[in-house]
Order: C-alpha cells, then sequence, then structure tokens
C-alpha cells in the first residue's frame, strides 16, 4: 500500500482517459428508390412459367431466375422482372408459336433428365438453348429500383446469444455475465514511477423486456466487480440500473422514457484524479431523459431532455477523510433535430442544443454556467457502401460569474461508414463538446475526439476489430492541453452458442505539454463471455 501511495504521490493532476467514448451507429435513411410500378400481371406469369419450363428442358445445369435474383453475402438483392413493352408482347407469340410446332409429342411424354444414365448421349439442342437464353435475358430486365442495404461484418459474425427466459406470456429475462483478467503495465498512469498489476474483472447483467407487438419496455442492470492483485487499494465495485420504455403513438412517432442510477468510479488520470486519493473516487448519479421522435416521411423530427444529478462520496487521502461535495452538480440538456431530403440520397440536418450545470456549493467560487450548440450538415449516401454524415457549427459555454470569461469554438460532427466487402466494415468519426470542469483553475474544458476503426469477419464465428483514435482536451482559462493517443486491438470468437470468448492489447500515450501529464502504457486482456 505505501509504494502504491508513493508512486501516485509523485504524478502531477491531469486528464488521461485511457479509453475512448462510445460510438453511436447511426443508420442511413429516406435514400431507398422507389420500386417501379407492376406490369401486365397476367403476361407475367405466362412468360415466367414458359421461360423457366424451357430452361429445365434444355440447360438442365444451368440455373436462370425470371426474377433476375442474384445474391450478395448472406442478403438477397431482387430485382423485378415486367412484361410492359410491345416487344414482350411480341416475344411471348413467338414463344407460344415455336412450343406448337416444335414437337409431334404431347408434352407428357417429354422426358427431362438432368443428367444422362450410363451409357446414354444426350443430343443437343441446336435451336432451343439460345432462344431460351434469348427468352431469360428479355425476360429478366432489371428494373430501375434495388436494395442498396450492404452487408456488414455485424450481419455474418453471430456472437454468443441466450434464449432468455419467460417468466409471464409477455416478459422476458436475458441474464449474461462476463468474466476477464487484464494485465495493466501503469495502473496510476504514472511515467516517473509505473506499477503495474493484473485485475480480474467480473460483471454480471441482466436484461428484462416485454414481448409485445407494439410498444417495448425493458429494465436492466449489472455490476463490475474489480479485484487487483497488488494493489488493493483499487479495488472496486460499480453498479447500475435503469428502465426504458418506448410507447408508439402513431405509426411513425414514437415516444422514448428512462430513468436510472449509476454508482461508479473516475478512472485514474482524468480531469477529476486530482486530490492523489488513496481509493478510487466514487460518485452516485441518478438520471433522466424524454425523447419524442418521428421518422419516416419527407420532415424527420426529434426532441429530447435529459437531467443528472451526481453527488461525490467522501475518500480519504493519506487515510484521512476527505470531502468532496463542492464537486456535486446538477446537469440539464436538451436537443432538438430536424432533417429533410434533398434527393433520393442525401439529407439535411440542423440541430440545436442547450445545457445548464448547477453546482450545489456556490463557494469559494460561482462555478454555475448555461451554453448552446448549433449544428447544420448533411446525410449522403456515396455509394450503397459508403455512408457519411457531416456537419459544421457553432458552440459557447457562458458563466454566471462575469469574472469568468466565457468559451466558445468551432462545432463538428462527422461519422463515415464504408463497407468495401461483407466482411470488411471501415468506421471514422470526430466530435467536439464542452464539459464541466471540477477544477478551480479551469471551469471548462473543450473536449475533441476522433476514431478510425475497422471490423472484419472471419466467418460467422470470428470478429475482429483494429481502433485508434485522439482526445484533445483544452482547459480554458488555464493554458494547459493534453493530446491523448489509444490505439486497441481485439478478437471476438464463439466457442458454443451462448459462451463466447474474448481478447484485446491495448496501448496509450498521453501529451500533457508543461502543465499536464505525460505518460503511456499497456494493457492486454483475455476474458469469456456468456449468454442465457
Amino acid at each position: 500500500m505505501t509504494r502504491a501511495k508513493n508512486s501516485h504521490a509523485m504524478s502531477a493532476s491531469g486528464s488521461a482517459t485511457t479509453s475512448p467514448r462510445a460510438k453511436l451507429r447511426s443508420s442511413f435513411r429516406g435514400c431507398s428508390s422507389t420500386p417501379e410500378p407492376g406490369g401486365n400481371s397476367i403476361i407475367q406469369s405466362v412468360s415466367s412459367l414458359l421461360s423457366r419450363r424451357l430452361i429445365l428442358s434444355n440447360m438442365p445445369r444451368r440455373k436462370c431466375s425470371s426474377g433476375g435474383g442474384r445474391s450478395y453475402g448472406r442478403t438477397a438483392i431482387t430485382l423485378s422482372s415486367r412484361v410492359t413493352s410491345l416487344f414482350d408482347i411480341l416475344s411471348e407469340i413467338a414463344l407460344l408459336t415455336w412450343e406448337a410446332f416444335s414437337s409431334s409429342k404431347p408434352r407428357s411424354a417429354r422426358a427431362i433428365r438432368v443428367k444422362p444414365l450410363p451409357g446414354q448421349v444426350r443430343a443437343k439442342s441446336r435451336r432451343l438453348g439460345p432462344i431460351a437464353a434469348l427468352i431469360c435475358t428479355l425476360l429478366s430486365r432489371p428494373a430501375f429500383a434495388q436494395t442498396d442495404e450492404a452487408v456488414t461484418p455485424f450481419d455474418l459474425f453471430e456472437p454468443e446469444r441466450g434464449e432468455g427466459v419467460r417468466i409471464s406470456p409477455t416478459l422476458l429475462i436475458f441474464p449474461s455475465v462476463e468474466v476477464d483478467a487484464t494485465y495493466d503495465d501503469n495502473v496510476y498512469n504514472n511515467s516517473q514511477s509505473k506499477l503495474d498489476d493484473l485485475v480480474l474483472s467480473s460483471r454480471p447483467r441482466f436484461t428484462m423486456r416485454t414481448d409485445l407487438q407494439r410498444h417495448q419496455f425493458s429494465l436492466t442492470g449489472g455490476a463490475d466487480i474489480r479485484r487487483y492483485a497488488d494493489i488493493k487499494g483499487e479495488n472496486s465495485e460499480q453498479f447500475d440500473i435503469q428502465g426504458n420504455g418506448t410507447i408508439d403513438l402513431a405509426e411513425r412517432t414514437e415516444i422514448t422514457v428512462d430513468a436510472g442510477f449509476r454508482r461508479g468510479i473516475e478512472q485514474r488520470g482524468t480531469a477529476g484524479d486530482q486530490f492523489l486519493t488513496d481509493e478510487p473516487v466514487a460518485f452516485d448519479r441518478k438520471f433522466g431523459g424524454l425523447k419524442v421522435r418521428r421518422e419516416g416521411g419527407f420532415l424527420e423530427l426529434m426532441a429530447e431532455g435529459r437531467i443528472a444529478e451526481t453527488r461525490y462520496r467522501d475518500t480519504m487521502i493519506n487515510g484521512l477523510p476527505f470531502d468532496l461535495s463542492e464537486r456535486d452538480s446538477t446537469v440539464m440538456r436538451a436537443r432538438v433535430r430536424s432533417s429533410a431530403p434533398t434527393s433520393h440520397y442525401s439529407r439535411v440536418f440542423v440541430e440545436a442544443s442547450f445545457n445548464k450545470v448547477d453546482y450545489l456549493k456556490s463557494l469559494p467560487l460561482q462555478r454555475d454556467s448555461d451554453g448552446y450548440a448549433v449544428l447544420a450538415g448533411m446525410l449522403l449516401r456515396l455509394t450503397s457502401l459508403v455512408d457519411l454524415e457531416v456537419g459544421v457549427g457553432y458552440i459557447r459555454q457562458k458563466f454566471d460569474n462575469p469574472t469568468i470569461k466565457d468559451v466558445s469554438d468551432v462545432n463538428f460532427h462527422l461519422q463515415v461508414e464504408w463497407t468495401p466487402r461483407a466482411d470488411w466494415q471501415i468506421t471514422a468519426g470526430a466530435d467536439r463538446v464542452i464539459d464541466p470542469s471540477f477544477r478551480l483553475d479551469a471551469l471548462a474544458i473543450v473536449h475533441s475526439d476522433f476514431s478510425l476503426e475497422a471490423r472484419k469477419a472471419l466467418g460467422d464465428r470470428t470478429l475482429v476489430s483494429a481502433e485508434l483514435g485522439v482526445s484533445e482536451e483544452k482547459y480554458q482559462g488555464s493554458g494547459r492541453k493534453d493530446v491523448r493517443f489509444h490505439a486497441l486491438v481485439r478478437a471476438h470468437y464463439r466457442l458454443i452458442d451462448n459462451v463466447g470468448l474474448v481478447a484485446g492489447l491495448g496501448w496509450r500515450k498521453q501529451n500533457g505539454n508543461a502543465l499536464g501529464r505525460d505518460y503511456a502504457g499497456i494493457t492486454a486482456t483475455l476474458g469469456v463471455r456468456a449468454r442465457f
């Protein structure tokens, strides 16, 4: 324990988040083509039947579909076939005439064999083969509209899953557990005196949800229990529980309500890790939100509001209790977003967000603030394999204390999804946000994230991924800027239907200039997860 304290006391305060923020994967909407109107259904039915009959009797080893179907990966992409022109009708008449005069035997007397019997020699057709191929080509004319959804590694990879336990006719519960061991060569993110250790983590979780046709209600919860082999002071227990309900008001309009509670800890080296505490700083957070969303049609709308109340628990420094109540705060946020199509393959959107930060204690310095951000951009489907969402705008935070300078900066957002092949997907993202700070020398942090990730499915059992990221934190008013880099390689293998193996190798490095903290570290993880 003394060894851990001495090592931690040598580190300067700073910001060093070792894991990147989760990125939400959004789906592209409003870019599928409109199906072509149908043609003459009677002629289409007859022509499909006749072309199929000729192909089977004269081209036994060749498959041809009157619908022009083709497969891509595991998802079928169907092309519609129509008989709508005068040329198509004349082709039908020629086909019927040929069948009437091509043979003097009745149809029932013809033998159709896919493979010749031993000793038999099949006579090659001189006319029906080319005619059948021509008819098949004419009748399988591609439609103007096709399905543009691309197959992704997530579609190919099938992770472990459980069937759940039905506790009532409309209620199911899905329990799961994850256990892993991680080696960290720099537990405190300290470059001067690094301490390594092995941590064992256990994460039991459950999801309980309804099985209804329209509305959806769920309750999720779990824990994260960490035990270190040597540095016992870093042992921690975290847990959370959250309820969520979605109600369909109309065909394209829904309301989502959620509320929950979380007991968490601050990661070593983050902006809040400044007191050199004997144990990780713990907090309790209550949160809730309301979202109204209308999707589909010409104009899509979304509005949401959220509130979070955070209370910090007392900690210990050199064996003495330390009060952290000056960090207690309530944060309220609101966001509205609207989008409309400009073509079959693009949409424009406008988004505005607002926030208000209130601290429970105003002494020794008034730190309450409110701010807003605006963003405008486009959602583009460059091809059926590339989706792009880009926006630019303005962000500002204003403090109630007139002696504190307001914070303003350029706002931006970027999300790219590229699927060059069915088993490959590459994503990139960039975002900016102003975070409240718990430091008296800098009351706001402009946080910018940039990430690049590649995923590859090796069949339906294995998924591998690699991620690179850069985070920049500018401490307004102090001149401090931390730049953090991270890289992570992961592999996920489904051992059996409900059990999977996971492995990962990570690297992190931070440059804190003259006022921050410089450090580097690596992690290696091996674990197992089960779903029931």
